[in-house]
């Protein structure tokens, strides 16, 4: 042919070992079409018995068949692939390849076939009901669809006194190779070594990271956010969790010396860093991931990974993606049931080693006040020099305070993805489960998506050569560099949260709508009382947890409650507000907080998700309303039922309050009384937190 590039393609009826020689007879050559060593068809089989059976004499071609006769190929015709060189498991008929093709894998150039003039004349071939099928598409590198690993890879960081920060070691399901197509995840090293880490024989960094599944690529700053023009669907957040440990020189041995004779600094620091998909397991891996890297270091080789490599299969055996509601949806009651309750025995490890009661204590009304900056969509900047880990232990007490937030951070960490886009349309639950906790959380259209829209984000901790990120509209960041908190007021950082110091700090001015009302404040004293108790599940972190949640439920359905009024002018059945005037009352939540909320973006999104209706299962008042303390609603006792025999009854604190108080009471005032002497209490400023009388104890 003229053009090696038009290649002619013809079909053989058999599937031939190899050419035959000139001294190849018909008998031979059907009885090596008949070994059934080689894979075939399901068609090719019933030939295969036929030719056998029947050398000599072969069968003519029925009304429901037909025959092929053997044609001979020409330059650059088509050939069978060998059984050596080819996979049958994904082929039902006949694949072929191009004589070009193989004889170019070799590096020679194309030759031309040898010709065979008694194979060219062989008799025809009888074929039963043979399969057309189109010809698989070849599986890419980047085609990720079926791997369900949680572990998006496993690394180890090595800071190199000439090179710097750089990965020594990398493995992954997900991609291979670390230099393929480009440097990927070009900041990961200054990430996994933060800065001040040197400070620590053993500290532990969090990041986020963002990457392309459908071009295996990462996107990793400002540039490449404002050069992206695929799909945004494709990006999704990976969560590096890194441990940071250092030994001196001196206490190497001596042939780890021998083979580095380039260390000239007085100690060696490196960082084994995990990198999870859908959600940070920081909480759930930490122990683990420190014995780990101890034990590397005690090794007299660094090059030894065989503790790395059995770390990585280890993990990968651990961690496992699930897919939500459309792998539910196939299966039988009995096991959905059963993968609801794993998700349920797996959801509370995310909140190990928070130590909400701690961070309460130390900061006060003011994580209130940052929880509030976060539902606005603001820019949040948490510094630390002196404690790294507490830089993400604190970012993740606030997550934990949105209920389910997460278990949705697969979008949290670029600003180019967008829940509404991905999950587009949305819609609201159709059923509900009173006992089930997560048809609870989609029934109240939790959680609020402060960090999965457009422009805003999340990264634990944000290195140097990130620093124009700080552009974007929203986020919450972390960082250890000096340089980033001095400039915070040039990039209009609405709050700065310094945890060496435990202070907030507002570089552009405080805003009205972070002010705490009356009942915000006393939200917090409630709980400041209740955290005093050390022994009692009242005062823990779960409970802590849990109060937060149900003021945000409080917030949401006195939301809906209000605009039932206003769409209606009048209350919905069996809500009263002539008896209770804090019915849909948004003003206890502060006005100018409400009306910027009502403008951000994750408000749109929930009030897309949310029923209209949820002011039935939670009072649509402010939590700090209605009782003298702040108490756990029924939804919050639901998770807590365990520890309600271990908690004292409203008449036992009664009376053990009238046993201490110093100033005993001449009589038990009305109900009506009580309430006022209440309200009046709280006004003049007074510390007296509780006035009991007949009608507190009847309730």
């Amino acid at each position: 042919m003229s053009n090696s590039d038009d290649i002619e393609f013809s079909l053989r009826p058999l599937r031939i070992s190899k050419r035959s020689d000139s001294s190849t007879n018909k008998s031979q050559l059907h009885s090596a079409s008949s070994d059934t060593t080689r894979p075939r068809s399901d068609s090719s089989i019933a030939l295969s018995t036929k030719s056998s059976s029947h050398s000599s004499n072969v069968p003519q071609a029925s009304s429901d068949e037909f025959v092929c006769r053997p044609m001979r190929l020409g330059s650059g015709a088509a050939r069978p692939i060998s059984s050596e060189s080819h996979d049958h498991s994904s082929h039902q008929g006949l694949t072929f390849v191009t004589e070009t093709d193989s004889v170019s894998s070799h590096g020679s150039q194309p030759s031309t076939p040898r010709r065979n003039s008694k194979s060219s004349r062989r008799s025809s071939v009888h074929v039963r009901s043979l399969p057309i099928v189109q010809s698989p598409k070849r599986k890419t590198e980047t085609d990720l669809s079926k791997l369900d690993d949680m572990i998006f890879a496993l690394c180890l960081v090595d800071f190199h006194h000439v090179r710097g920060p750089e990965v020594q070691w990398w493995k992954s399901n997900y991609h291979a190779d670390y230099n393929l197509h480009g440097k990927l995840f070009k900041n990961l090293s200054f990430q996994a070594l933060p800065d001040g880490s040197h400070l620590f024989e053993e500290t532990f960094s969090n990041f986020n990271l963002v990457y392309d599944f459908a071009n295996a690529v990462s996107l990793d700053d400002q540039l490449d956010f404002e050069q992206f023009t695929g799909n945004p669907n494709h990006l999704e957040t990976l969560f590096g969790c890194s441990c940071v440990r250092q030994v001196k020189t001196t206490d190497l041995s001596s042939e780890e010396l021998e083979r580095n004779k380039d260390i000239t600094r007085s100690i060696v620091q490196k960082a084994v860093v995990v990198i999870s998909r859908k959600q940070p397991i920081f909480t759930k891996i930490k122990e683990k991931l420190s014995i780990i890297t101890h034990s590397y270091f005690q090794q007299t080789n660094f090059t030894n990974t065989e503790l790395l490599e059995k770390l990585f299969d280890n993990l990968n055996g651990t961690f496992k993606l699930i897919e939500e509601e459309p792998m539910l949806k196939q299966q039988i009651p009995e096991e959905i049931t059963l993968l609801e309750n794993k998700k349920n025995e797996k959801e509370d490890e995310f909140f190990v080693n928070l130590n909400l009661r701690s961070i309460l204590s130390n900061y006060k009304s003011s994580i209130l006040i940052i929880l509030k900056a976060l539902l606005l969509e603001q820019r949040v900047l948490v510094y630390s020099n002196n404690n790294l880990e507490l830089l993400t232990q604190f970012q993740n007490n606030l997550i934990a305070l949105i209920p389910d937030l997460h278990h949705h951070l697969d979008l949290s960490g670029c600003p180019l993805s967008d829940y509404t886009e991905k999950h587009s349309p949305l819609t609201r639950p159709t059923s509900l489960k009173t006992n089930d906790r997560r048809s609870m959380v989609r029934f109240f259209g939790l959680p609020l998506h402060v960090f999965n829209t457009k422009g805003s984000f999340w990264n634990p901790y944000l290195p140097l050569q990130q620093f124009d990120e700080l552009h974007s509209e929203s986020f919450m960041v972390g960082c250890s560099n000096l340089l980033i908190l001095n400039q915070a007021s040039q990039h209009k950082i609405n709050v700065v949260v310094n945890l060496d110091s435990c202070q907030l700090s507002y570089p552009t001015g405080k805003p009205e709508a972070l002010s705490l009302s009356h009942y915000d404040k006393r939200f917090i004293q409630s709980l400041l009382h209740s955290s005093s108790n050390e022994d009692a599940f009242e005062g823990s972190d779960d409970y802590i947890r849990y109060q937060f949640e149900d003021y945000i439920r409080s917030l949401l359905a006195t939301t809906r409650f209000y605009q039932y009024m206003e769409r209606f002018k009048s209350p919905p059945p069996g809500f009263d507000v002539n008896a209770n005037k804090h019915y849909g009352n948004l003003k206890a939540f502060n006005d100018s907080f409400v009306d910027a909320w009502f403008k951000t973006k994750n408000f749109k999104i929930w009030d897309s998700l949310c029923d209209d209706f949820i002011f039935n299962f939670h009072d649509p008042l402010h939590i700090a309303i209605g009782s003298k303390e702040t108490t756990q609603s029924a939804f919050g006792n639901f998770f807590a039922n365990f520890n309600k025999q271990q908690q004292p009854t409203l008449v036992e604190r009664a009376n053990e309050y009238f046993l201490h108080s110093k100033k005993p009471q001449k009589f038990i005032p009305k109900e009506e009384q009580a309430t006022e002497v209440k309200d009046e209490s709280h006004s003049s400023g007074s510390t007296k937190k509780f006035t009991w009388g007949w009608g507190a104890l009847k309730s």
